[in-house]
């Protein structure tokens, strides 16, 4: 069975969690997994993916959240907690948020090198955490739990450069439709979707001809 599901913004692969600890990734293009990972001893609570597409993150209910290296397929560090993580996320920034039991913690520059302590914690109310979500473009964190939606401000969380190409926070109801029709006409073929983002590359030239130029 598989309760846990995210894309990866980068090459639109698909990353399942299953209760064997394992994360396959899919492609449109294969009847079968592309890539099959032991990530936990236990079931995935969660899992989450940079918009870079360079670095996942995963949570069991062994206790652990591990950042892994998505070009690698290798495990860069992991964090325990007390509590089994149920749910993390990724900002455009690059900060995690953690929802263990009632608290959220933020990590910063944990992706990249082991966090010593975490960013900030909060503890809202309305019972168990159950999703936590970063709002792009903004510092803003959004907490579900058992009771309702509560939010808090992360400072460095959002993209403050926005290109207005690609996503525009202020863009109207005529600019969203035009968005929508460009993004229709720009959709990318499931053929083409694979765990390499490189779309093409240059030629070389033949031996024959680098042998005929350097004599």
């Amino acid at each position: 069975p598989c309760s846990v599901l995210a894309q990866n913004p980068s090459n639109a692969v698909l990353n399942l969690g299953h209760a064997n600890g394992t994360v396959t990734m899919w492609t449109p293009n294969l009847s079968t997994p592309a890539v099959r990972l032991l990530c936990h001893r236990g079931p995935l609570t969660s899992l989450a993916v940079d918009r870079s597409g360079t670095h996942m993150v995963t949570a069991g209910v062994d206790g652990q959240v591990k950042v892994w290296d998505v070009r690698a397929l290798k495990p860069l560090h992991a964090y325990f907690t007390r509590t089994p993580a149920t749910t993390v996320d990724i900002s455009q920034q690059g900060l995690l948020a953690v929802g263990c039991g009632r608290k959220v913690q933020v990590w910063q520059d944990a992706l990249v090198s082991k966090a010593q302590a975490p960013y900030l914690v909060h503890e809202p109310a309305g019972g168990p955490l159950q999703q936590v979500a970063f709002c792009p473009y903004e510092d803003v964190l959004a907490a579900g739990t058992a009771g309702g939606v509560s939010s808090m401000l992360v400072p460095g969380a959002g993209e403050p450069n926005f290109d207005s190409r690609i996503a525009d926070p202020f863009q109207g109801k005529k600019a969203r439709r035009e968005m929508e029709v460009a993004h229709l006409l720009d959709k990318l073929q499931p053929s083409m979707i694979s765990l390499s983002s490189t779309v093409g590359q240059v030629r070389r030239e033949p031996k024959e001809v680098q042998k005929e130029r350097q004599g």
